[in-house]
């Protein structure tokens, strides 16, 4: 290795501490960014909210398997395949649940869950061996790129902008575009607070109503029904039910402590000596930095928050930047070998 540089930001303002991004950085033997799913509803396991949790437990994982590699008193250790790591930091999670005496309540209820996204690079023997669950991504050499951006959080993105744009019409003024938006994209538009504005029966159906059509033309392909859940129930009451499930269209992948079916594991393999640079990094940032570094890809950020603040726009996301906080945590690793 000649060259590592490494960043990372959480991005509520003022409290870096709630970063639920980790970093593995191990020299010589492997490298891993991993991402926390947000907390939907406040649980903590061993004094960190449940994302956090997953991340950090994932992450000493990873860096107990890298040190194991080639130890003939680990044979369970040993790199044999994407599932196989994948199932072994499940493990990990699952491991904390019974720690922490939750075990029952997390099978019983998806909302207590922890979970997390992770690009994992492993360098071992002649190879460099990737594994990936979710949205993190990895570039190598600089233009050969893989992160998997699930089609639900377009749904759920969708229904922000849709939110934030009806606000905006009606002359609200944009920190009640952001709450109002942020509501209905966390609840759904069916489980907003009684009383609430977004609870009055013409915004439900406004809303819902310019929401799906947007998804029909954006997403032509999944049935309505899927749609339909993540509209009217959002990402804490709706979205659990595609995690690690193959049979909706808009199923997808996450390391929660349970069983992550193949279709959603994803791997590469490059011959080492080929390899001269490794980057990976979070979805928190949008767009690629124009080459290798945190300076580059800091750049990129910094473009994308002038172009789209809110992430209503090319951007569009679940979250946006507001005076409180950023759209995501944003982590980037670079390992320049030659």
């Amino acid at each position: 290795m000649r060259q590592l540089e490494a960043f990372t930001l959480g991005k509520k303002f003022g409290h870096p501490e709630m970063n639920e991004d980790s970093l593995v950085v191990m020299p010589n033997l492997g490298y891993a960014v991993i991402d926390g799913v947000t907390d939907r509803n406040g649980t903590r396991y061993g004094g960190m909210l449940s994302g956090q949790y997953a991340s950090r437990m994932v992450k000493r994982a990873i860096e107990i398997f890298l040190l194991a590699q080639g130890q003939p008193d680990r044979p369970d250790l040993q790199f044999q395949g994407g599932q196989h790591f994948i199932d072994y930091l499940g493990a990990a999670i699952h491991d904390g649940y019974v720690a922490h005496g939750a075990l029952a309540a997390v099978e019983a209820d998806w909302k207590l869950r922890g979970g997390c996204t992770v690009m994992a690079a492993m360098l071992l023997g002649d190879r460099l061996e990737v594994v990936a669950v979710g949205d993190s991504g990895i570039r190598i050499n600089g233009v050969d790129t893989l992160q998997v951006l699930k089609p639900l959080d377009d749904v759920t993105a969708i229904l922000r902008r849709e939110t934030w744009h009806h606000f905006e019409a009606l002359g609200r003024p944009i920190e009640d575009c952001d709450r109002h938006a942020a509501s209905m994209t966390w609840q759904g538009t069916r489980n907003q607070p009684a009383g609430s504005t977004t609870a009055a029966p013409d915004i439900v159906a406004a809303i819902e109503a310019r929401t799906l059509t947007a998804c029909r033309q954006h997403l032509p392909d999944v049935p309505e029904s899927e749609l339909l859940v993540l509209i009217q129930h959002g990402i804490s009451h709706g979205q659990g039910h595609f995690q690690n499930v193959t049979e909706p269209v808009l199923g997808y992948g996450g390391i929660d402590g349970f069983a992550v079916p193949g279709r959603f594991v994803e791997t590469r393999s490059y011959k080492l000596v080929e390899v001269e640079t490794i980057e990976l990094f979070s979805d928190g940032y949008f767009k690629q930095g124009e080459g290798f570094g945190v300076a580059a890809w800091e750049a990129a950020f910094q473009e994308v928050e002038a172009e789209d603040l809110h992430k209503i726009g090319r951007y569009m996301s679940t979250k946006g930047t507001t005076e409180t906080q950023l759209t995501d945590d944003r982590s980037y690793l670079g390992i320049r070998l030659k």
